[in-house]
């Protein structure tokens, strides 16, 4: 199935809890993931452990994804099946 968000509720240091397209409403705590892609030289995840950088993220409409204005955007698929999601 794919999946797609449709709002950011919320964004606090290194969790966004995010509305799906499915109505879902989940919590994704991204630091252990943050942690583990920020370690190779020069990875602009190393940006989103600053807290009030990871709070910037944006919604994009067109994609129904979210993204950082590093260039960073994750799928929402993926953002869905993280093991790191609270419901």
């Amino acid at each position: 199935m794919i999946h797609l968000i449709k709002e950011i509720i919320s964004a606090e240091p290194f969790k966004l809890k995010l509305c799906f397209d499915s109505s879902d409403i989940k919590t994704v705590d991204f630091e252990p993931k943050l942690l583990e892609w920020s370690k190779s030289p020069g990875s602009k995840f190393k940006q989103l452990l600053d807290p009030e950088y990871f709070k910037s993220v944006k919604y994009n409409t067109e994609m129904e994804s979210i993204y950082w204005d590093n260039g960073i955007d994750l799928s929402p698929n993926f953002l869905y099946d993280l093991d790191l999601i609270e419901a």
